[in-house]
């Protein structure tokens, strides 16, 4: 049996791609899409396996309304902020893969912010 696969549905990178990185580590598969039509295209495609569907704001209410027609077997976890969205991807690993060494979900949820606050200097300190 292969590992669970995420689609994680977020359209700021430094958010996706923490969360991504640290389902990875916790034996997730995991793909990336930046809105709504690329999950869909994802979610539809053949090649690209999904089991469970993270997604957030209202993005995720919509995925969950069409993924409930088109892809009834795939599970979809919404959270309505970043901070929720980290927290679920540590519920997921806690209830996932087994995994190598401990994780909680403060890891994630501090290096999201980490990764914010560089990105909010950086925007105050752009001409």
């Amino acid at each position: 049996m292969s590992d669970p696969a995420v689609l994680i549905v977020e359209d700021d990178i430094l958010v996706r791609h923490p969360l991504a990185e640290y389902l990875r580590e916790c034996g997730y598969q995991v793909a990336e899409a930046s809105g709504i039509e690329d999950a869909k295209m994802l979610i539809a495609a053949d090649e690209v396996k999904v089991d469970i569907l993270l997604a957030r704001g209202s993005a995720g209410f919509e995925l969950a309304g069409w993924v409930k027609t088109h892809a009834p077997a795939v599970q979809v976890v919404l959270a309505g902020t970043v901070e929720r969205a980290a927290a679920k991807a540590g519920d997921l690993c806690e209830d996932g893969p087994a995994e190598q060494r401990p994780y909680e979900h403060k890891f994630v949820l501090e290096r999201i912010k980490q990764l914010r606050a560089t990105r909010d200097r950086a925007e105050r300190n752009d001409p």
